[in-house]
């Protein structure tokens, strides 16, 4: 009989173990009678262009000079894999008529319910009208969905323009989305932009997204740091993968060239914020930011440009960590947001005003 209590031992742990799991609530229900057939695939099998290893040859000099900065610093800045390739092109910044162009920024998800939180004076527009560069800050508004930003967009940017003067529209995570259906629904919109950009852009949207509670959204709308009002209600609507996978099957290509910046952070550069959803995704795939996974992040037919080894927020977003409590600890915000935006702007400068370019990968 003692020979066998650890076994009775054991048989009663396992059904209790199987008891809790049959008790587990499982996730909310998902329609997926609206989700379209998808395929796991290399980038280039979707038409989208490898220029990650010349744009890493611009990222890694200084801006304005010819000076590098060591691989190493690189490497930790930009992630590199195995594919990457050798740099062909050499890009000179000084040389670009960046006056022929206006970047304007459409920022993501409740960024006006946290603004006080943000470091304007760091925030990529800021930094980049201070170098010369012609910029607009699109006031989206975070709460709504991406139908009711793009007409936003449409109206700020109806008479932004100088003579001759073009738009290169950068979409930072649902900003992307709000872009993008921007240059859809706004056909006077796409004749005037030169180019989109996405940074960690939801493209495909979020699993996260998709089993947000509503709660969510409250917490952000009577946030304290910041004034977003109540807009429609529905930018995490926008951002679930159901809505996404089924908008890019009707409506690519788009009208315009789109360029790609991809966060995929090692572990140790993810804000502790962020580490629970970073584990969730890291389920499916450990190339994720917190947020996006990564393929989410990439538009079939665009640009790659490269993948930045930071976090959702760190990439483009300049938290004030002093005015969190515990800021410090939850938050990992230090990254050459900078840097990374000069190059991505000045990059996609000299590949539109060099066409030849478009028919080769760069690597």
């Amino acid at each position: 009989m003692k020979g066998g209590l650890p076994r009775v031992y054991s048989l009663a742990g396992a059904a209790l173990v199987a008891l809790v799991a049959a008790c587990t609530p499982l996730p909310p229900a998902v329609d997926s009678s609206q989700y379209v057939p998808l395929a796991l695939a290399p980038a280039s099998f979707t038409g989208v262009r490898d220029e990650r290893a010349n744009f890493r040859a611009l990222f890694c000099r200084e801006p304005g000079g010819s000076e590098e900065i060591p691989d190493e610093a690189c490497r930790l800045a930009l992630r590199h894999f195995r594919d990457e390739g050798e740099a062909t092109r050499h890009i000179e910044p000084a040389n670009l008529p960046r006056d022929r162009y206006r970047v304007a920024l459409a920022l993501g998800i409740g960024w006006d319910c946290v603004r006080d939180l943000i470091d304007e004076r760091e925030l990529p527009t800021t930094a980049l009208a201070e170098a010369g560069y012609a910029t607009t800050l699109l006031e989206v508004e975070g709460l709504s969905s991406s139908e009711r930003n793009a007409d936003i967009v449409a109206a700020q940017l109806e008479d932004s323009l100088a003579p001759e003067q073009q738009l290169i529209l950068v979409g930072y995570s649902k900003g992307a989305v709000d872009l993008m259906v921007a240059l859809q629904r706004h056909p006077e919109l796409a004749a005037r932009t030169a180019a989109l950009v996405t940074v960690a852009g939801s493209v495909g949207g979020s699993p996260v997204a998709e089993n947000a509670a509503d709660s969510t959204t409250a917490l952000l709308r009577f946030s304290p740091y910041g004034d977003c009002g109540q807009g429609d209600r529905r930018a995490m609507e926008s951002l679930r993968p159901v809505h996404r996978h089924a908008w890019l099957q009707d409506h690519l290509p788009l009208p315009v060239p789109a360029y790609a910046i991809v966060t995929a952070p090692g572990p140790d550069r993810v804000s502790p914020a962020l580490r629970s959803s970073y584990k969730v995704l890291g389920a499916v795939h450990p190339l994720n930011d917190g947020a996006l996974l990564h393929w989410d992040q990439l538009l079939p037919g665009s640009t790659l440009l490269g993948y930045a080894n930071a976090d959702h927020w760190a990439v483009a977003v300049p938290v004030q960590v002093e005015d969190i409590p515990l800021g410090s600890l939850l938050v990992r915000n230090g990254y050459p947001r900078t840097r990374l935006w000069r190059a991505i702007i000045d990059y996609v400068i000299a590949d539109l005003e060099n066409p030849v370019s478009q028919e080769g990968t760069g690597s």
